[in-house]
C-alpha cells in the first residue's frame, strides 16, 4: 500500500506539473517518499494540499495497477521519449553493468524482470491510469485499495546520494491502514519534533553547523563541549579503574597501515585521503584499531603481557555521503569515539567480554538509559562471503553468546550483520521516531591479528595470534549525546548538565549582587558548574530563561535571602524532590548538590 501511494503521489505531481522528472520512490518505515526534479521551480509545503487533493482524485478513480515488461533497449527508448533522464540513467547503468551498479538504490525501484548472469534482459513497469513508472512492484490491485495517508515534509536529496549529482526535492508521506493509526503516528511525530536533538542543540546552544566549515562537521559550543568533556572524563575514570591504558595516536597515517589491516580494501571509499609532497598517500584516521595494533606490537611479547587493554577517545573522520548526514547522529568529523581494544588469549576472551558487558550496564545505569537491548550480529554464510575459517567464526560467536547468557543480558540474534573481521554485539535503542538504532558496539576480531602478524608467545613457547575485542561502550560521543538529548528532552542528569545551578537576583542592589557573586565562588570551589543571572530583567523572565535552559536547580536571591542566608531552591520538574532540597542555608544546599554531582546520582526521570 505504501509503495502504491508513492506511485499515486508521482501520478498527482505529474498531473499538476507535467514536465516533472522523476527519480525513485521507495517505501520507508511508516511511509514512502519520491524524489522529483522540477528544474528551476521549487515546491513548498503549501503545495501539499493540492497534491493530496489530486492524489484523492486518483484514488477515487480506482485505477488498476497493471504490470508489463519491456526489453531493456525499448525501456531506454521509453525514458528518452518521455523526458525521464533519471530513469534513462538507471536503465543505461543496468544495461551496461548489470544489477551490481544499482546497489545504492532501493530494490523496489529496480524494475528487473529477468537476467542472464548479471546481464539485464528486460525490465518491468507498472501503469495506473495515464501514469507509467519503471518498477519491480508489487502493488495493490487498484488505487482505491490504499489506506490513510498524509504528506509530511520536503527535503533536498542529491541524486543517488552523491553531492556531485543534481539536487532533487524529496517529498515524504506517512501511510497506515486506518485513520486512527495515522493520527497516532502524526501525534508521535509532533512529539519527536520537540525532541529532535538538532532543535534542542540549537535551542540550548550545545552545537552548531556552519556552511563555511562544511556539512557534517559540528562546532561544539561551550555548553556542548562541557557535556562532551564530562562524559569523556567519566569514561576515562571508569576504564582506568579496570586497568585500561590510555594512548594517543595521530590523525593521519600512511596507506600502508590500512592496507595491512584490510581496512583499505573494505572502507577506502569512506575515508578521506591526501597525497603529501613526496607522493605518499595518507588517510585521515577513520578508525583507531590499526594504530593500536602498532602499539600492541611494541608492548606484547608473551602471554604474560595479556590481556592488554588500550583506550583512546580518538578523533576520526569518515567520508559519509552528504545526503546521509543527520545532526550529531551521522557526521563526517571530528568523530570522537569511546574506543578501546582488548588483546586476549582464547582462554581470557569470555572473562573479558563479561567485564565489557558489566561496564555497559554500569555506564548506562549511571547515565539513566534503561530501554536498550543487545543484538548479537552474526555472519550469514549462506548469503555473504566472510574471510577466515568458519569454525573460528562459530567459536567466537559462541563466546559472545555464552557471556550474554551468563550475564543475563537481554539480546536477540541477527544474521548478516557481522563486521568483516568477526561477530559483534550491538547496543540497540529506539529513537524518538520509534526506529531502532545502534548507539554502541563491541566486536570480536579473529582475522586482523593473522593478517597483520600480531603474535605472542604462549606458555609452551609457541607463537600464537591474540583475539581482539573492539569495544566502544558509548560509541561516539557525538552520536551518544545526540541520542541522550532526545531521550531526556535536553534535561540531562545533574552531573552532565552544562550549568547545574543558576543564581537569579531579584534586584540590582550592590549587596544582592555581591552575595550572588560569593555564592557562585563557593559553588565553583565545590566543583559545581554555577552561574548568576544579574541582568536587569524581571524575576519571572529570568526564571523562565533558566527553565528553557533546563538548569536543574535555580535559586532566587533577594533581600530576605541575603539577610538570613537561607534559600529555597527551584527544582527542575523531572528531578525527584527530596527533603534535602527544602529550605536551608546556602552552604548546606551547595554541599548537598556538590555531593550529588560528585557521586553522579541520577534523580531524573528519563
Amino acid at each position: 500500500m505504501r509503495h502504491s501511494l508513492a506511485h499515486i503521489m508521482a501520478t498527482a505531481i505529474q498531473h499538476l506539473w507535467p514536465d516533472v522528472k522523476l527519480g525513485i520512490g521507495p517505501v520507508v518505515e511508516n511511509g514512502f517518499y519520491y524524489d522529483i526534479d522540477l528544474g528551476k521551480q521549487s515546491l513548498s509545503e503549501e503545495d501539499f494540499d493540492k497534491i493530496e487533493a489530486e492524489m484523492k482524485n486518483v484514488i477515487g478513480q480506482a485505477q488498476p495497477f497493471e504490470r508489463f515488461t519491456l526489453p531493456i533497449d525499448q525501456a531506454i527508448a521509453w525514458a528518452q521519449d518521455n523526458g525521464q533522464s533519471y530513469k534513462e540513467e538507471l536503465l543505461n547503468d543496468l544495461k551496461r553493468a548489470g544489477t551490481t551498479v544499482a546497489s545504492d538504490l532501493d530494490s523496489e525501484e529496480l524494475g528487473i524482470a529477468s537476467r542472464g548472469d548479471s546481464k539485464v534482459e528486460e525490465v518491468s513497469f507498472y501503469k495506473n491510469g495515464d501514469f507509467t513508472d519503471l518498477c519491480r512492484g508489487p502493488h495493490v490491485e487498484s488505487t482505491d485499495k490504499v489506506g490513510a495517508f498524509k504528506l509530511l515534509r520536503l527535503s533536498g536529496a542529491y541524486w543517488r546520494g552523491k553531492d556531485t549529482n543534481p539536487q532533487m526535492q524529496r517529498i515524504y508521506g506517512a501511510a497506515f491502514r486506518s485513520e486512527k493509526e495515522l493520527r497516532q503516528h502524526l501525534a508521535m511525530l509532533e512529539e519527536a519534533k520537540k525532541r529532535d536533538h538538532r532543535k534542542i542543540g540549537q535551542d540550548l546552544n550545545i552545537f552548531m553547523f556552519s556552511d563555511d566549515v562544511g556539512p557534517g562537521f559540528p562546532l561544539w559550543m561551550p555548553a556542548g563541549e562541557q557535556i562532551k568533556h564530562t562524559l569523556t572524563e567519566y569514561m576515562r575514570e571508569k576504564e582506568q579503574a579496570q586497568d585500561y591504558q590510555y594512548v594517543s595516536t595521530p590523525v593521519l597515517a600512511h596507506e600502508r597501515l590500512y592496507q595491512r589491516s584490510g581496512h583499505a580494501s573494505h572502507y577506502a571509499d569512506d575515508m578521506f585521503s591526501l597525497v603529501d609532497d613526496e607522493g605518499n598517500k595518507l588517510y585521515l584516521k577513520a578508525m583507531n584499531c590499526p594504530h593500536h595494533h602498532m602499539i600492541y606490537e611494541r608492548l606484547v611479547q608473551s602471554y604474560r603481557d595479556l590481556p592488554l587493554r588500550l583506550a583512546e577517545p580518538g578523533t576520526l573522520y569518515r567520508n559519509e555521503l552528504s545526503g546521509t548526514l543527520t545532526g550529531l547522529i551521522r557526521v563526517r568529523g571530528a568523530i570522537t569515539q569511546n574506543d578501546a581494544h582488548i588483546y586476549v588469549t582464547p582462554e581470557q576472551l569470555k572473562g573479558e567480554f563479561l567485564q565489557v558487558l558489566q561496564l555497559f550496564k554500569e555506564v548506562y545505569d549511571q547515565v539513566g538509559i534503561i530501554d536498550y537491548w543487545f543484538r548479537l550480529s552474526l555472519p550469514d554464510f549462506e548469503k555473504d562471503k566472510y574471510e577466515g575459517d568458519r569454525d573460528e567464526w562459530e567459536r567466537a560467536s559462541q563466546f559472545i553468546r555464552d557471556a550474554l547468557n551468563e550475564s543475563g543480558a537481554k539480546y536477540i540474534e541477527a544474521k548478516g550483520e557481522a563486521a568483516f573481521y568477526g561477530p559483534k554485539l550491538d547496543v540497540q535503542i529506539k529513537n524518538v521516531l520509534g526506529k531502532e538504532d545502534t548507539i554502541a558496539t563491541s566486536q570480536v576480531d579473529i582475522l586482523v591479528p593473522k593478517r597483520m602478524g600480531l603474535t605472542y608467545i604462549d606458555a609452551e613457547g609457541k607463537e600464537q595470534y591474540p583475539i581482539i575485542v573492539h569495544r566502544a561502550i558509548i560509541g561516539s560521543y557525538e552520536r551518544f549525546i545526540g541520542f541522550l538529548l532526545e531521550k531526556t528532552y535536553g534535561k540531562l542528569p545533574l552531573w552532565l548538565s552544562p550549568q547545574q545551578v543558576r543564581i537569579i537576583t531579584v534586584n540590582q542592589e550592590p549587596e544582592t549582587i555581591q552575595f550572588a557573586t560569593d555564592v557562585v565562588e563557593k559553588g565553583r570551589a565545590l566543583g559545581l558548574r554555577i552561574g548568576a543571572d544579574n541582568d536587569n530583567e524581571s524575576v519571572g523572565k529570568k526564571i523562565r530563561a533558566a527553565e528553557l535552559s533546563r538548569v536543574p536547580y535555580t535559586i532566587v536571591l533577594g533581600q530576605k535571602e541575603v539577610e538570613t542566608g537561607e534559600v529555597t531552591p527551584r527544582i527542575r520538574k523531572d528531578i525527584a524532590v527530596s527533603e534535602q532540597t527544602a529550605s536551608r542555608t546556602i552552604d548546606e544546599f551547595l554541599k548537598t548538590v556538590a555531593h550529588e554531582n560528585k557521586s553522579r546520582v541520577s534523580r531524573t526521570s528519563l
